[in-house]
Formats: C-alpha cells, structure tokens, sequence
C-alpha cells in the first residue's frame, strides 16, 4: 500500500521531538495550528515584504532572519503595517522567526493573531532553522509505502527481504543478526522516499527493534543482542525475494539483471530459492559483498569468465 502525504498539521510538526533543540515557541495564531504545511521547502519572504506578494508560494513555512529584520526597520511605520499586513493574510501555514528576535515578531503578533497564522520564534539562527525543519518536512511529507518484508543492514548495503508468509524472512533475518548484522524492521517495512531517488526503510514505531519469529513468539533483538543489533532506519540498496525453490525459473549464472520497483524507484533484485537445507543468511551476505564489489567497480571475475567461454563456443 504506497500514499503521498497531504500535509503535515502545524501541530503535529510541533510537537515532533526531533526539533526540539530549535526551541520553537508559538507567540501569537494557535488557533491555525491545525493550517496544513504542504511543501518541505521554507521561504524567506523578502520580496513579499518588498510588495511583491507572487512570491509567496502557497503550503510553504516563512522564516523571517535578519535581512528581513533590517529591511523593515527601513520602512515608515505605517508602510511597514501594511506590508505585515498583506503577507500574513495570505495565510502562510506557519511564520517563523529565528534568533529570538521577539521585536520582530511583535510587528506580526496582532496580524497573525487576526487571521489565525501561527507565529513562532525560534532560539536558532536563520540558517540552522531552515536547515532543519526543510530536513524534518520532507521526511514528514515524503511518499511511503508500507511492504510486508524484512529489512536489515548487511555489511553497510540495506537488504531488504520480501516473500510470501512462512517464506522464512524472519528466520533468515534472526541469523543475519546473530551472525553481526543489524535488524532495521522485521514484518513490516515502512519505506519512505527522499529527494526523488534515495529508498529509506524504517519499522513502524510501536514495533522497532521487535521480531516474530515462529516458535518463540515475538523477541526483542536489542535484549537479546545488544543496542548495535538494531538501527533506526536504513536505505534501501538491494532487493532480495524469497519463493519456494520449486516455483518457476530461477537465474543459475547470474547473467540474468531484475529489478524491483517501490515508490517508483528501481533497485536491483535477486531471487534465493527457499529449501530444507539451504543457508539463506550466508546466501544474502554473498549477494550484499558482491553487491559492495560492484559499487566498488571491481571487475566481476564470475561474469569475466562466461563473456570469455560464450567467446570460445562462438569461434568454434
């Protein structure tokens, strides 16, 4: 199931933990606190401010820094109203005023408070403002996909294991990380996607660093393992599908390139026949170290030898 995020609550962008050391606080507007953020990327409104109001886009966060401050403080008083005026009612989700400027943010207070905009300000500097709540928005607007797998961090490569249920993902991922490898989500893997062309996967936050496995039930692998068999989110590399190993045609050279789509974005797959017998965790770290030699660009002898041997079988 994949969706796109409609927008993030200004509540909700609040309240999120991970801004704290920003030290935001709402001073006028909270009753806009439920306005809707709808693109990741802050504006600083400079040339609203200079009148030309097109400039604004609409869903965007305005962040007002010392070039703003000092630009208004060159205005006539009564000019200054007005341009304060126009750009709040246009209804920003949110405004934002970085240094603790509280002076600045005294000209917005009764505007914003009007018009239901909230007003924060932040103990930050402008930079670091709009560096980290641009990072913080596009995770929180990103589109996701949540995928019925395992996803584990393998000699630094991102595996990510798909199957059918009792294909053995979970088995495989509990060697994986008795072997040193790190469990990134196991049964459900919410995979988000960044800046266009980068997977992350992450598991849902009630079950992070949780696993179930048949026959003992659900297990913390950080109890069992230690805080360095776990990890919050990891992107997404490789792709690896488990199927009965009696099911259809499977690649016995290698020759053979599959993909795997997810969120529109294409990352190589392999497919690993599940039989008694068969090591599956040592089978996935073979894929991810031959995975690591290909981003390496080292030449693969393996495929070497077959281009030469299909060679000889031509010029004979």
């Amino acid at each position: 199931m994949s969706h796109a995020t409609d927008g993030v609550p200004v509540e909700r962008l609040l309240q999120d933990s991970r801004p704290s050391h920003l030290g935001l606080r709402v001073v006028a507007g909270a009753s806009g606190l439920r306005r809707v953020i709808t693109n990741p990327r802050l504006q600083k409104p400079g040339l609203a401010l200079a009148g030309f109001l097109a400039s604004v886009k609409p869903g965007r966060v305005q962040v007002l820094g010392s070039g703003e401050a000092d630009f208004l403080a060159t205005l006539e008083s009564e000019l200054c109203r007005q341009r304060v005026r126009e750009l709040v009612e246009l209804e920003p989700p949110l405004i934002a005023v970085s240094k603790e400027m509280d002076g600045v943010a005294a000209r917005f207070a009764e505007d914003c408070e009007r018009c239901g905009v909230p007003l924060t300000v932040s103990t930050a500097t402008t930079s670091l403002l709009i560096e980290r709540l641009g990072n913080l928005l596009e995770l929180l607007l990103a589109p996701r996909q949540t995928l019925h797998g395992d996803l584990l961090d393998v000699f630094a490569i991102g595996v990510l294991l798909l199957g059918e249920s009792g294909s053995g993902k979970s088995e495989c991922a509990l060697e994986l990380v008795y072997r040193g490898h790190r469990l990134v989500a196991d049964d459900v893997v919410e995979v988000f996607r960044l800046r266009n062309d980068e997977l992350f996967g992450q598991a849902p936050e009630a079950v992070r660093g949780l696993m179930e496995v048949r026959g003992l039930g659900l297990i913390s692998i950080e109890q069992l393992f230690g805080v360095v068999a776990v990890r919050d989110t990891k992107p997404i590399d490789l792709v690896i599908n488990l199927v009965p190993g009696q099911n259809g045609h499977l690649e016995r050279l290698g020759l053979g390139e599959s993909t795997e789509e997810i969120l529109g974005i294409r990352r190589p797959s392999l497919t690993f026949p599940v039989a008694p017998g068969r090591s599956l965790s040592l089978m996935v770290e073979s894929a991810a170290r031959k995975y690591l030699l290909y981003q390496r660009g080292l030449p693969d002898h393996a495929r070497d030898y077959l281009q030469r041997h299909d060679q000889d079988l031509e010029r004979r």
